[in-house]
């Protein structure tokens, strides 16, 4: 049996609520867990925690210093990237690797229709360049930007407790969307950039939406091929550009984000905590 412990927002509803109900699993439970395989999700664990406990760093640098000062703790990564380098800084070979799943349970495709809209989702660090700007230049080549915050916002602050209608608005999101863009070039903290996840491209590519970013270590190394590399904003441009005009430059790479992402399916990354 498994029990997954979480606090609100993103990772919670994400890495908690619902895997824990893929898997069935107890979720925040105060009696009857000390047996089971306890996953704490971007949370410090007890002091008195169970001995079959992993802290799941996810982006978390806080979760980091826990591990280091508990060296008995399991440790679960969100990213290739992330599990080298917590390796490497823990002094350990045993960091697990389990993926974000990405939003798409019922594997939905975008229609074939006109590639017409340019979508950000995330925080206001998603995207590192302004947001009105950027829709001039779309808008000179024929390209509407839907930037709305207020899907994260939802997101992280979704009163629905089993997480249902935070995915949804999220995929809904998505639905609308017919090209991605992230552009993150700048570092938030050095504790922090190495545990970035790929899991924008995995829920794009989900739906078959091709993905323009900035290529994060994370993107690169588990997506490689799979999105489209723009280090410039005018790159950045010059690519939803032809993937606006070039049916088959399109369909290339919607049919390789699809295949990758499909890794990231829900049924697959669950089956990932059974190594536990």
């Amino acid at each position: 049996m498994f029990s997954f412990f979480y606090t609100r927002g993103g990772a919670g509803h994400v890495r908690g609520i619902q895997v824990a109900d893929w898997l069935k699993a107890k979720k925040n439970p105060t009696v009857d867990f000390k047996e089971d395989v306890c996953i704490y999700i971007k949370m410090e664990p007890p002091e008195d925690f169970p001995r079959h406990s992993y802290l799941d760093v996810v982006d978390a640098p806080r979760a980091v210093r826990f591990a280091k000062e508990h060296p008995s703790i399991g440790v679960i990564a969100i990213s290739r990237v992330a599990q080298r380098h917590l390796c490497s800084l823990l002094g350990r070979e045993d960091v697990f690797f389990i993926p974000h799943h990405h939003c798409n349970f019922e594997n939905e495709l975008r229609p074939d229709r006109e590639v017409k809209t340019v979508g950000i989702i995330g925080s206001r660090n998603s995207f590192q360049f302004p947001a009105e700007e950027l829709r001039e230049k779309l808008k000179a080549i024929g390209l509407e930007l839907l930037y709305d915050q207020d899907h994260w916002q939802h997101y992280n602050n979704e009163p629905n407790e089993e997480g249902k209608d935070s995915r949804e608005k999220v995929c809904r999101f998505y639905q609308k969307v017919d090209i991605q863009v992230v552009f993150r070039p700048e570092a938030w903290s050095p504790a922090f950039e190495p545990l970035r996840s790929p899991l924008k491209l995995e829920n794009a590519g989900s739906f078959g939406i091709p993905s323009v970013c900035y290529p994060e270590p994370s993107y690169v190394d588990e997506f490689g091929g799979c999105f489209i590399e723009a280090e410039t904003i005018d790159k950045l441009v010059e690519e939803c550009q032809k993937l606006k005009e070039n049916k088959d430059y399109y369909f290339y790479y919607s049919k390789r984000a699809i295949s990758r992402a499909s890794e990231y399916h829900i049924s697959r990354v669950s089956r990932l905590y059974y190594a536990l």
